[in-house]
């Protein structure tokens, strides 16, 4: 297959970049040359010539080009490039006749990883149909590029698919885990969530040749948090009690089970997490 990765320099786009190199040829688009040895096109997702121009004989795009968090850039610079580098990448996708689409989303769309304790959910585990409540220009911009993209499957038959995963972690993460794990409740907007960024590659590889999608939008995260302490301890002590839990079975076989539920990428892409902060930090 033929994939152009928007952002494929960044962080999470050169371990994807790297999974796909492997079996389908592979082209970034950006700003800054990729380190592997790939196909490369320099340019903004803001030009959309460029993007149309990039875009004429590929079959599928990721999208993971954008300021990645609140508070590196106004808000107003985050909107204009999260929101409209997307409507351009999707309208060139679309444009460019290519058959699917996978799109960066985040659980920030939810409101809780930046809601500084404003926003808390309805009920956990958090699957697709919980409301989405985001109080930042980060998390209302992903909220608006999952809306784009569901456009574009309705207007031009794209066939798109929408991340959404969390905190994303390499080596640095795993060598910090004891500091990370002394302090629960800096992280209950996350809801100690996290995936590997190797299992984000997995999830965007999944998504590019899963069957019969039209549109969807998916949860990705690792199989279990990343603190010590059971899952249900953690909500007893750090949310309020209107937290509802309507599925305790959820955790009858692993307590530490992720508040972040993927059941439905496992159903429709076949996702399921390979790395788990124990292992991983012990290496």
């Amino acid at each position: 297959m033929r994939v152009m990765v928007t952002g494929g320099a960044g962080y999470v786009g050169r371990t994807v970049v790297s999974r796909l190199s492997g079996a389908h040829e592979v082209t970034v688009y950006d700003r800054t040359a990729p380190q592997a040895d790939v196909g490369f096109c320099q340019g903004d997702i803001l030009d959309l010539d460029a993007l149309t121009r990039a875009f004429a004989r590929f079959e599928a795009v990721v999208h993971l080009a954008a300021i990645p968090a609140p508070g590196r850039d106004p808000d107003d610079r985050i909107m204009e490039v999260n929101v409209m580098g997307t409507e351009r990448v999707v309208a060139a996708a679309a444009a460019a006749r290519v058959r699917r689409l996978v799109a960066a989303s985040s659980d920030a769309t939810l409101g809780f990883v930046f809601g500084e304790g404003r926003i808390v959910p309805e009920y956990l585990p958090c699957d697709e149909r919980h409301p989405l409540r985001p109080a930042d220009a980060y998390g209302l911009s992903k909220l608006i590029n999952e809306e784009i993209c569901r456009r574009y499957t309705r207007r031009a038959k794209i066939e798109t698919v929408c991340l959404r995963y969390c905190w994303v972690w390499n080596d640095d993460h795993y060598r910090s885990i004891a500091e990370l794990q002394r302090d629960p409740i800096r992280f209950v907007g996350q809801l100690w969530g996290y995936v590997d960024v190797r299992d984000v590659a997995q999830a965007v590889e999944k998504s590019l040749l899963a069957p019969n999608i039209t549109h969807e939008t998916l949860f990705i995260s690792a199989r279990r948090t990343f603190m010590v302490h059971p899952t249900l301890e953690l909500i007893w002590a750090h949310l309020p009690p209107t937290v509802r839990l309507p599925r305790p079975e959820y955790f009858a076989e692993e307590p530490n089970r992720c508040l972040h539920d993927y059941t439905r990428a496992t159903r429709v892409i076949g996702y399921e997490p390979e790395y788990d902060w124990e292992e991983q930090a012990g290496k």
